[in-house]
């Protein structure tokens, strides 16, 4: 399996999670799958419900339910979740893990000041992330994001 994410789709995701520095941002992602490629399309923003925003994130249930629904509605498949971590790291925390709902693929959006690094996950187990590598195209060039080695989604 393997992600492809359009370069001006990537621009305008990462654009909205920075508009809410310094709180995690949240929601789904919409696309195709064929044949084990997963092509992102858009994007659809959550609003976080969690209590602590700056550090958990939880969908707020009226988003999820519209965001779910205008999918149906306009036949689109959600082929993910994202959420952005404010402090730049890909790494699935221990949040993530115990927050972690099945479903195609995880997106942990990490954010620096001047930079940002985007982690795709799949979950085959209580305890093992699987990284899934994601390919941005850029005006007909392909190029691979690649995780951390210290990604815990390594096998240990």
């Amino acid at each position: 399996m393997e992600v492809r994410l359009d370069v001006d789709l990537e621009k305008g995701l990462v654009h909205t999670l920075r508009n809410r520095l310094p709180y995690e941002a949240c929601g789904v992602i919409m696309g195709t799958v064929t044949s084990g490629i997963i092509e992102a399309s858009e994007f659809r923003l959550i609003r976080n419900a969690a209590g602590h925003p700056a550090a958990h994130f939880s969908f707020h249930p009226e988003d999820w339910i519209a965001a779910f629904f205008e999918a149906q509605k306009n036949q689109r498949e959600i082929v993910g979740f994202f959420h952005s971590h404010p402090l730049g790291t890909i790494v699935p925390s221990d949040s993530d893990l115990a927050g972690f709902v099945p479903w195609r693929t995880y997106w942990i959006i990490g954010l620096t000041e001047a930079d940002h690094e985007i982690g795709v996950f799949a979950r085959e187990s209580d305890n093992y992330w699987t990284p899934i590598p994601l390919w941005v195209a850029n005006a007909g060039l392909n190029t691979h994001t690649a995780l951390p080695a210290s990604s815990p989604a390594d096998p240990k």
